[in-house]
């Protein structure tokens, strides 16, 4: 997040028009992009260079984009395959959840809950007991406080070996995928994503 992003379209000899779109939003042909203060294009077009640059990115950017070039007499209509641009978000804190409403009791099963919030893409959390990683952990995430925000929860059961101080050496970590994809459209088109 906050980072400025460059989708990259080379459009040889275009003889129609050639924008960008967000989403299934039309961005409009302008080098400048109206409604879009941190959009633009780059690059020169005597060269054929239409690349779409995206200063101070935020999670609203995070969305599917198409270079287009427009029909015209000489020439149809050409569509990019889709690139997204991926604004990574790190969760919030990761934070356990217990059900501490009664006494707990050496020999017993108990769940316990790690709960990592806000994150995009979604975060992976693994559980430890004593620097033991805890198998059969399960994990699903839900929508967070924002469009496109994930909040993941893992569970796991174990049984409670000794009392009194349980969660002494329970840990809970937590890992993000990054992505970098490359994609290739044609022979007269090039789009780079980075994320």
């Amino acid at each position: 997040m906050g980072a400025t992003a460059v989708l990259k379209c080379e459009v040889l000899r275009a003889s129609g028009t050639v924008q960008w779109v967000k989403d299934g939003l039309l961005l409009g042909p302008q080098r400048s992009l109206p409604g879009f203060p941190r959009y633009s294009m780059i690059g020169n077009p005597k060269r054929g260079q239409y690349n779409l640059q995206i200063e101070g990115a935020k999670l609203e950017d995070d969305a599917p984009y198409e270079c287009q070039a427009g029909q015209s007499e000489s020439s149809q209509a050409i569509i990019s395959s889709t690139a997204w641009v991926n604004v990574q978000i790190p969760p919030s804190k990761p934070y356990f959840e217990v059900d501490m409403g009664a006494p707990w009791v050496a020999g017993k099963k108990y769940t316990v809950t790690c709960v990592a919030s806000d994150a995009n893409p979604r975060a992976e959390i693994t559980l430890y007991k004593d620097g033991v990683e805890l198998t059969g952990a399960e994990s699903f995430s839900m929508s967070g406080s924002k469009d496109k925000l994930l909040n993941t929860r893992a569970e796991v059961t174990y049984v409670l070996a000794r009392l009194p101080d349980p969660f002494s050496s329970m840990t809970c970590s937590i890992s993000q995928s990054v992505l970098v994809v490359f994609l290739l459209f044609s022979s007269t088109s090039y789009f780079l994503l980075l994320s």
